[in-house]
């Protein structure tokens, strides 16, 4: 089987296995309406080295999947617009930073938006120029 085969099943699999700890009208209510959200879940989390530690950081949170990829999303944007990269490790790393300073007030506002407030208070140091080598 070519790898691009495999790499379908694999993602097919991982939406299952999220579909199923998640519950499904969970999943519908997170996912259903939001192909971005779709989109980013296929592009990352279809490696099984970037779903554990992603999942495990959802779990161990008070955000839902939904608003930790929202967040992603926003930090992407912000990596695009500023001209810079970042490797996936240290996105995840930064929403967690995130997630953690939100603490309690974290059914106040929005995991992205705690994201947004972070770049343009600190912006993101790992990050790098994507001239950069």
């Amino acid at each position: 089987m070519i790898r691009g085969e495999w790499v379908k099943k694999l993602t097919v699999v991982l939406f299952v296995i999220i579909m199923r700890n998640a519950g499904m009208e969970r999943w519908h209510s997170q996912f259903s309406d939001s192909p971005a959200r779709l989109a980013w879940l296929e592009a990352y989390l279809s490696r099984p080295s970037a779903a554990r530690p992603v999942l495990a950081a959802v779990d161990d949170s008070t955000f839902s999947l939904g608003q930790w990829i929202d967040a992603f999303i926003q930090l992407e944007q912000w990596l695009e617009a500023q001209g810079r990269r970042a490797s996936f490790d240290d996105q995840l790393g930064y929403v967690h930073c995130a997630c953690e300073a939100a603490g309690n007030g974290a059914n106040l506002t929005t995991l992205a938006a705690v994201v947004a407030e972070m770049l343009d208070d600190y912006g993101f140091e790992h990050s790098q120029r994507k001239d950069e080598h």
